[in-house]
């Protein structure tokens, strides 16, 4: 393979598996994974899946690229999202409020595809209590905003050369 086909293959860059919270406003839309590739980030809905689901999907899996492995997942719950990156207009750390304490999220500023709007969406990530010890929500948080930022701008400088 060479540099080109490689620049131009999906790749994933983070993932938070299992337990981010997607919301609109003050509400919890899904829960789920998130993954963010070079090109796109993906809000992936928890789905209940039999045995021979499972297989058949692992098998899939083996033999496909990134993009259409993410692209079969995403059919497979009709919630599922994903935002272009080239749609990214910011990404910023907030506060969802909880009663009787306010959580850390991340919210993401976009512009839809089909009407060019503006819309937004948050992310809260609910750590494990075993995870809890060595890893803050805040920082977690702020990482992922930074990481979204630097794949905005990185896809930002490769499209415009």
């Amino acid at each position: 393979m060479n540099n080109e086909q490689l620049a131009s293959e999906e790749v994933v860059l983070k993932e938070y598996p299992r337990f981010t919270r997607r919301m609109e406003g003050q509400q919890v839309i899904g829960v789920g994974n998130l993954i963010l590739t070079n090109e796109r980030l993906v809000f992936l809905n928890r789905v209940p899946l039999n045995e021979e689901e499972v297989e058949y999907l692992q098998k899939f899996s083996g033999k496909a690229t990134t993009k259409r492995t993410i692209d079969l997942a995403l059919a497979l719950h009709k919630k599922n999202f994903q935002v272009p990156l080239s749609s990214v207009i910011s990404v910023k750390t907030g506060l969802y409020s909880i009663l009787p304490f306010p959580r850390p999220c991340l919210h993401i500023s976009y512009r839809s595809e089909k009407k060019k709007k503006i819309k937004a969406v948050s992310f809260m990530f609910t750590i494990p209590l075993w995870k809890g010890w060595f890893q803050l929500e805040i920082t977690t948080i702020k990482g992922w905003g930074r990481i979204i930022k630097e794949a905005v701008r990185y896809k930002q400088s490769t499209t415009s050369q």
